[in-house]
């Protein structure tokens, strides 16, 4: 107990939080150094618990005046190296010793000026991330635009061919509506009573017909406008067969 006692504070809850299990910080695989694996999780979490504050400067400091030396990770992370900070080797802590102040400002001043590197380097980075998504959101963008132009001018050339063949339709219609009136006109007045009667109840048929065929059409253009979000074309220019009145002699 009393052997515990004499191994620094900071040293002491260092070992404590590498043995622990959390996921911030943690050793290598035979137990000679340890890195930093989430720097944020660290000073946001693990530092409060054990330290009372979230300052990473701070400690980093600590590391530098004990004699850590931080070395290059192939996987960019934060790696720190003590030949008597080892993992099962609690002991060892006791044989580590503060740095005098000339060894800690020099260190301290190398690692600040690596610290704000390293922080540029990944405000960098993350600016050109932001930059690469954003450059790929707008190409998605304008692709999407793109295709949505390209259904509209198709509806467009459908709603253009379904008000054809509507003119097309009544066009014939009219025109064999023109042919029995004329025939009628012809007949004596007695049979053209009758037969105007006879005729009268094909031609209300035929304009039912029509206007259902008519409605029928609208309503599948209507549609397929409906699923694309685009507007109703205007058919006010269409004539109507009750607006019909045939030339008479």
């Amino acid at each position: 107990m009393q052997e515990i006692k004499q191994i620094p504070s900071f040293l002491q809850k260092l070992y404590e939080i590498l043995e622990s299990d959390q996921s911030a910080i943690g050793w290598n695989k035979d137990g000679t150094t340890f890195q930093i694996l989430d720097s944020s999780l660290l000073t946001e979490e693990i530092m409060p618990q054990y330290f009372k504050h979230r300052n990473y400067q701070s400690f980093l400091r600590q590391l530098n005046m004990y004699g850590f030396k931080k070395l290059k990770n192939k996987h960019g992370k934060s790696e720190f190296q003590h030949s008597q900070f080892k993992r099962g080797l609690k002991n060892n802590l006791l044989k580590i010793k503060r740095r005098n102040q000339d060894d800690i400002k020099q260190s301290l001043e190398s690692l600040t000026k690596e610290f704000e590197q390293e922080s540029y380097l990944n405000e960098h980075e993350k600016l050109r991330k932001q930059l690469v998504e954003l450059y790929s959101n707008q190409r998605s963008l304008l692709e999407e635009i793109r295709r949505q132009m390209e259904r509209n001018i198709n509806l467009q050339r459908e709603t253009q061919d379904i008000t054809n063949r509507i003119n097309t339709v009544k066009s014939y219609h009219l025109k064999k509506l023109d042919k029995l009136i004329i025939i009628i006109q012809k007949l004596p007045e007695d049979a053209q009573i009758s037969k105007m009667a006879l005729m009268k109840e094909k031609i209300l048929r035929k304009l039912e017909l029509i206007e259902a065929e008519n409605i029928c059409m609208k309503e599948i253009s209507l549609e397929k406008q409906d699923s694309s979000m685009y507007q109703e074309p205007n058919l006010t220019g269409v004539k109507s067969p009750a607006g019909y009145s045939p030339k008479t002699k």
